[in-house]
Parts: C-alpha cells; sequence; structure tokens
C-alpha cells in the first residue's frame, strides 16, 4: 500500500487494531531510537539504503582514493599509538589544570611534527568544579549517639605504581554543592523517574532523606535531578558489581586480572545537566565577553543539582545496603551484593548516613588544539575528526586511546601525502577538545563562536570518544552517513585473529554478526548519534551529519566496567583490552581516516539523502501516526493528524527528488562548478532540520528530528517536541485543568515545524524557487 495511502488509513481507523499503550508516548521517541555516546553503549533499529557509487576525478594510478585510503591504512603504526598513550596518560589530566594544558601541548607538538597545518588553540574562559585534596569526600554510617561505625574510603587505592597519584583516587562528582547532611537513606534503584513513582505508591517517601541510587539507567545528573525532584536532601550513586563486577567480585575476577571494576574504585563525572560553559548559554564563553548567568541561577533552571551529592564504590554500597531496614526492593532493582536490597527508609538499628562533600567551583581557561590537512579544490570545505583530551584521571581509555589514534591518523595521512604528493579535494580538520568530561564544553563553546562558518563549510562531524572493549564496532551517525559508514567497515581489515580464522575478515562482518538489525536484516544495527559526546552540538545545534563511533564488548551492559575510574591507564589498554599489538586501536585509526578520505575526496559529496528520506517516510511518520491514534483521545488529534497526513506527501515527494537527484548524472560530475552547486545542495538540504528558534525548554536544542532527551542525557527522542505534547496530552486526562484543547493546537503546530523543515529540503533541491 502506498505509504500516504497507509497513514490515511490509520487516521480513519479502518479496521487497525493497535496495541500501542498511551505510555508508549515516550517510548516511541526514546527507547527505540536510544543511543549515547559519553562511553557508554545502547543499541537500537534502523534501516540503510543503497546509493549511487560516486565516481571520482581523474588522478594518477597510485593516487586514486581507495588506493590512497588503503595506503594510509597500511601506514598507521601500532607501536606509535602506543608511545603516544603512554605520553598522553602519564599524569591525571582534568580540564583546566597545568598537567592537561601541558598534554594540549603535546598534542599540538605531535600534531606539528606530522605535518598539519596551522596548528593552533582556541581558548575559552568557563566554570569548572575540583574536589577537596586535603578532606576527600567520605560516607560515614553512625549510632544515634554519633559514633562512627563505618567510614567510606574517600580516595580509591592505587594498585599499580602507575596509579600513584594520590589526587587521581579522590571520590567525588563535578560540579556538587557542598554539604555535610545526615539523615534516612532510601534505596532507589536507578533513579528513574519510574523508581520515584513506584516508592510513592509503595509509601516511600525521599523527601528529606538521602536518595542512594545506583548507576546505569540514566545519565548520573538526570538521576541526581530526579532525586531533588521528589525531595531528598542528598544523593549517594554507587556501581552495582551486576553492572561492573558479574562474574564475582574476588580479586582473580576483577582489575589487575581482569576489566571488572574492583570493590575500592568508583565512577566519576558530571552532574552537570547542560552542555557548554554553565554560565554562557548560547554565546562562547570569551575573556571579553558577558555571561549571562550565575551558578545560582543555573540551579535554578535545573541544570546543576542544589543538593550534595557524593559516588561510593559497591564495597561501601555493601555498609548500606545490607543494612537498610523497610521492604524489600522490587526483583528488579536488585543487584549482586550480598544483601536483601531492601527500600528503607532508614538502617536497622536506628543508625544514621552521613555524607560530607567539599570542593571548589572555579573560573579556568580551557584550549582546543586545531590543525589542519588543507583541500585542493574544496578548502573551504572541512571534514572534522574530533576527540577530546581531558579526563578525569589518567584517560587511557576515555578519552587519550582516541587522542593517541588521532595523532597517529595526522602521521600516517601526512606521510603518504608527501610520498604521492596527493591532497584531499576538501580539507580535513583535526580538533582535541577540551572540557568534555564537565559537559562538552570545548566543543560546545567552539561550535557557538564560529556557528556561521561551520554551518556553511563543515561538510560531517567525525567523533571517537573512547575505547570501551575489544569486540566489535558500534556506530551511531546521521542517516545520510550510514551509507558510508557500512561501506568503510567493509574496507577495514579485521584486527582480531578469532574472528579472521571464523571467516570474518572485515570490521563489517564483525560487526554484522553481532549487532544485525532485526528490523532489516542484512544490514548492521546503527543509532543515532543524539548527546552525550562532543557530536551532540555539530548534529544538534549545526544540522552537521555526525557520526560517533567506538569498539564495545557486547556483554558490557551500559559501558566498560573501569569507566571514569583511576585504573583508565595505559596497564588496561595493553594487557587487559588491546593485547594484540594494539590492534584495535589501529583499527580505530583505518576506519576514522577511511571515512575521513571517503568524505574529503570524493568529488560530490557521499551523502545518502535517500536513507534519511525512506526514514522519515517509513519510520518516523508510521511511529508518530501510530503513537497519536493510541492515546484515544479522537476528539483532540484531528488537527495534528492531518498535519501529519499533508507532511506525508511531502515526504513521499521527498523521497522521490533526492532519489532522482543521487541518480542523475550531476550526482558524478567531475565538472567543478556543477560540483560545488551539487555538493552545496546536499549541505543546504541537512541544514533544513534545524529550528533555530530551538524549544522552549532549550534553545539550544535545535535539531526536529534528533534531540537529547530531557529525563536522560545518554539517550535521544526523535521528533521530540511532537511526542512531548503527545505526553502532555495523556497527562492532562487525568487533570481536572481543560489543557486538551491548547494542548491539540500545539501538536497540530509542532507537526507543521517538522514539516516545514521537509518543505525546505524538498526546495533546496530545486534549481529555482
Amino acid at each position: 500500500m502506498e505509504n500516504r495511502a497507509w497513514i490515511s488509513y490509520l487516521i480513519l481507523g479502518v479496521g487497525i487494531t493497535l496495541a500501542i499503550a498511551g505510555s508508549v508516548m515516550l517510548g516511541v521517541g526514546i527507547s527505540r531510537y536510544n543511543s549515547s555516546g559519553d562511553c557508554t553503549t545502547s543499541t537500537t533499529s534502523t534501516k540503510t539504503t543503497a546509493t549511487p557509487a560516486t565516481v571520482t576525478a581523474t588522478r594518477p594510478p597510485n593516487v586514486e582514493p581507495e588506493t590512497i585510503s588503503q595506503q594510509i591504512r597500511n601506514e598507521i603504526n601500532p607501536g606509535l599509538i602506543k608511545q603516544n598513550l603512554r605520553d598522553f596518560t602519564k599524569f591525571p589530566h582534568m580540564a583546566g589544570t597545568d598537567a592537561n594544558a601541558n598534554v594540549a601541548d603535546l598534542i599540538a607538538a605531535k600534531w606539528t611534527a606530522a605535518g598539519l597545518k596551522n596548528v593552533h588553540k582556541v581558548e575559552y574562559d568557563v566554570l569548572l568544579s575540583y574536589p577537596p585534596t586535603t578532606n576527600p569526600n567520605l560516607m560515614t554510617i553512625e549510632s544515634s549517639d554519633g559514633t562512627v561505625l563505618y567510614t567510606s574510603e574517600g580516595i580509591t587505592p592505587a594498585i599499580l605504581p602507575e596509579q600513584n597519584d594520590t589526587n587521581a583516587g579522590l571520590q567525588w562528582l563535578a560540579f556538587s554543592p557542598n554539604g555535610n547532611v545526615v539523615g534516612d537513606v532510601v534505596y532507589c534503584g536507578f533513579g528513574t523517574d519510574k523508581e520515584f513513582q513506584m516508592l510513592e505508591l509503595l509509601g516511600i517517601s525521599v523527601k528529606g532523606r538521602i536518595a542512594l541510587i545506583r548507576y546505569g539507567g540514566a545519565f548520573r545528573g538526570d538521576t541526581v535531578a530526579m532525586a531533588q525532584k521528589y525531595g531528598a536532601k542528598a544523593a549517594i550513586l554507587y556501581s552495582d558489581p551486576a553492572e561492573v563486577a558479574p562474574k564475582e567480585t574476588a580479586d582473580a575476577n576483577v582489575y589487575a586480572n581482569t576489566v571488572y571494576m574492583p570493590p575500592h574504585a568508583v565512577q566519576r563525572g558530571t552532574v552537570y545537566k547542560g552542555a557548554g560553559d554553565p554560565l554562557s548559554p548560547l554565546y562562547p564563553s570569551k575573556s571579553n565577553l558577558w555571561r549571562s548567568r550565575t551558578v545560582e541561577q543555573v540551579r535554578q533552571d535545573g541544570e546543576l543539582p542544589s543538593i550534595p551529592v557524593l559516588p561510593i564504590s559497591y564495597f561501601s554500597a555493601q555498609e548500606l545496603i545490607s543494612r537498610l531496614s523497610g521492604p524489600q526492593a522490587p526483583s528488579s532493582w536488585k543487584g549482586d551484593l550480598n544483601a536483601d536490597y531492601n527500600l528503607g527508609p532508614g538502617l536497622k538499628g536506628n543508625l544514621v548516613t552521613r555524607i560530607k562533600v567539599g570542593g571548589q567551583f572555579a573560573q579556568k581557561t580551557i584550549q582546543n588544539v586545531i590543525g589542519y590537512i588543507k583541500g585542493a579544490e574544496e578548502p573551504e570545505r572541512y571534514v572534522i575528526l574530533g576527540n577530546h583530551y581531558d579526563a578525569w584521571t589518567y584517560g587511557a581509555m576515555d578519552p587519550n586511546a582516541g587522542t593517541a589514534v588521532l595523532a597517529e591518523v595526522a602521521r600516517a595521512t601526512t606521510a603518504v601525502m608527501s610520498r604521492t604528493g596527493w591532497r584531499p579535494a576538501r580539507s580535513i580538520m583535526f580538533a582535541a577538545w577540551d572540557a568534555e568530561e564537565y559537559g562538552l564544553v570545548g566543543s560546545v563553546e567552539f561550535v557557538e563562536e564560529f556557528a556561521e562558518i561551520l554551518n556553511r563549510r563543515a561538510v560531517a562531524y567525525l567523533n571517537m570518544d573512547c575505547l570501551k572493549g575489544n569486540q566489535t564496532i558500534y556506530v551511531q551517525c546521521s542517516p545520510s552517513l550510514q551509507d558510508q559508514a557500512i561501506l568503510a567497515a567493509k574496507n577495514v581489515p579485521n584486527p582480531r585473529r578469532d574472528e579472521v580464522a571464523a571467516k570474518r575478515p572485515t570490521v563489517y562482518d564483525t560487526w554484522i554478526n553481532n549487532m544485525e538489525n532485526p528490523g532489516n536484516p542484512g544490514v548492521p544495527t546503527i543509532d543515532i548519534p543524539f548527546g552525550g559526546s562532543d557530536h551532540k552540538s555539530f548534529l544538534d545545534y549545526l544540522g552537521v551529519p555526525s557520526l560517533n563511533f567506538a569498539w564495545i564488548d557486547m556483554d558490557k551492559h551500559h559501558t566498560y566496567p573501569l569507566y571514569h575510574t583511576l585504573y583508565e591507564t595505559p596497564f588496561t589498554s595493553e594487557h587487559l583490552m588491546d593485547t594484540d599489538n594494539f590492534a584495535i586501536h589501529t583499527a580505530i585509526g583505518q576506519y576514522w581516516i577511511e571515512l575521513a578520505v571517503k568524505l574529503a575526496d570524493a568529488p560530490t559529496i557521499p551523502y545518502s539523502l535517500t536513507t534519511l528520506s525512506t526514514k522519515i517516510l517509513r519510520d518516523y511518520i508510521p511511529d508518530l501516526a501510530r503513537a497519536i491514534i493510541s492515546t484515544n483521545l479522537t476528539a483532540y488529534t484531528g488537527a495534528g493528524l492531518q498535519q501529519l497526513n499533508q507532511m506525508t506527501t511531502t515526504a513521499e515527494n521527498l523521497l522521490d527528488s533526492s532519489f532522482l537527484l543521487e541518480s542523475s548524472p550531476v550526482s558524478r560530475t567531475v565538472e567543478p562548478l556543477v560540483r560545488s552547486h551539487y555538493n552545496d545542495k546536499l549541505i543546504n538540504f541537512e541544514r533544513c532540520f534545524v529550528n533555530p528558534r530551538g524549544t522552549p525548554e532549550d534553545p539550544t536544542a535545535r535539531h526536529v528530528l534528533y534531540s537529547v532527551s530531557t529525563t536522560n542525557t545518554y539517550s535521544g527522542v526523535v521528533m521530540q517536541q511532537v511526542y512531548k505534547v503527545l505526553s502532555d496530552m495523556i497527562a492532562a486526562t487525568t487533570n481536572e485543568t481543560n489543557e486538551l484543547p491548547g494542548l491539540s493546537d500545539e501538536l497540530a503546530n509542532q507537526i507543521s515545524i517538522v514539516h516545514n523543515s521537509l518543505l525546505c529540503a524538498l526546495n533546496v533541491l530545486q534549481n529555482q524557487i
């Protein structure tokens, strides 16, 4: 059945039975397209369509793009990557510290020595926070008379000599307020709204109490905000062995014998929910520009918590959870500690819990490092390779696996350039971002400062944040880059000997073997890159097609177990994660440059507009139609469904026009003026999906299709504003206020905003207005 007719069929409700509950509203937008970038992993469903091959310009035999990318792949030296990693991770290097400035200098020196052009630093003055170094943060369990029965570590102990910097072991979370809080603990599971609602149904309140939250359900800043919303006066976060040490916690089963978290480790991180400098939203934080917010205003806006927060080890969590009183938690909340997982409130024997949190906020200078390979034909267009270099501790996996690889990619590429005389048609920009860990600060400030230039010139942003495992590649990308993501994986040799022996010779073969898309057999799962890493502002704010990738282990739950711990040092990389001569790191570099060469050197930019158009027509619109109808609010959804039907017509035309454009001889032209005009169309097509007004809640969330979830920064929402209205409509049915008529209009309005983006994209493909 033709898609428009099918949508109309849904709208009319002829013979349709939909088993979609109202609670699915946000699930359609979130769970299906859930993805995360900040070294966390989730998988979702997506489809890919083929696009015609692009014919390259005539070149000497040794400089065809396929030959060049193969030469660069062969040039990448695992030994040099290993040395780079050791150089970058000698010391802990949080953003804003002298140690991190030294890493920036080292990156710039390596890039310059490699032959990158115009290597320079771009500085910003931003708000950061730091832990106390003389009085570590602590949790204590005390009797009613104040006797201390247990005290948490405060500092994670070093296991190997390379972890001997005491300050690196401090247990803290960035941007937590200071406080000395005593009270009863309530176990809140993963700390999502669902868990807090369940506690209320059970008659257990967190108001005026300390929320104990388990990592793994959502971004830590969102879970703390949820605890604060329900009245908690402090929060404690911990990693449960169920996620980070599922093979028992004895020494033989955890670090330094395996990659699993040892008992006294903690996950550090930020609890800032925003992105960029908290004090200067929408504008770059230059030393001579005004700061539009104070810290207190950021707290009032809900982006920073007002309650103190402390991470503890699962050894310390055992002391708490084993003493909790009250009823047992639901089975899905229980982990692998030797405890009943009671909910509280409070501990048995009238014991109380105290947390002491200190630290300081400080204005600091951060430095992004930028360098170039200048394009030969369209030097003003950029394919951007990005990775951040600041770390909570030593950073051997997050982020300096990527930093080490990127430096070697720069060296290998320029070496082949010198040997062959080749240069890419478009420029390749290398970017090392600072202060990503605090909230994507360096990359966001850069995008804010150079938004107009990047909007016109950026072809694609290719991000690699960290090494999460060694089993398979995992890719998130804009639909228009999906074909290239797959083709690149087919060209990179498999770094695992056991996979090659199993007749899976390429990265692609292992990828599809582990992550075949259940909704589209024969194609690997590729998610949308929503939030969590430095691609966010390029895609969400500018509309630049973006790709984020990593190597992962399929059996790890949300991330690698040593994520943001003291133990991210070279030993872990060399002896536990990538033991075969850094073959995984090498493959990361090979995949990265394979993508970059194709995007930078093909005469016409190898986007697949048909893939994006197909997803809109075949996935996003039908999902939305089902979601609207499942509300059973027929009296209030008619206008929205009419708008959706009209958008379907435009989506059909957009798919037809995209296919015609990509099938036309113009798509394979080598004539410079025609090619430039064609490339302009491609870039402007993508920018149509940016609403310059953003959303009422977040003016930086400008992409009408892809936005970060408002309840979990690690995940994303397709057409978030539309689904938000649907969620509000469902909530309004239980309220006494008559909000539904207004929400009915708003539903039609939000669908119309998305429809306008499709009309813009359709117009861009035309030669005349």
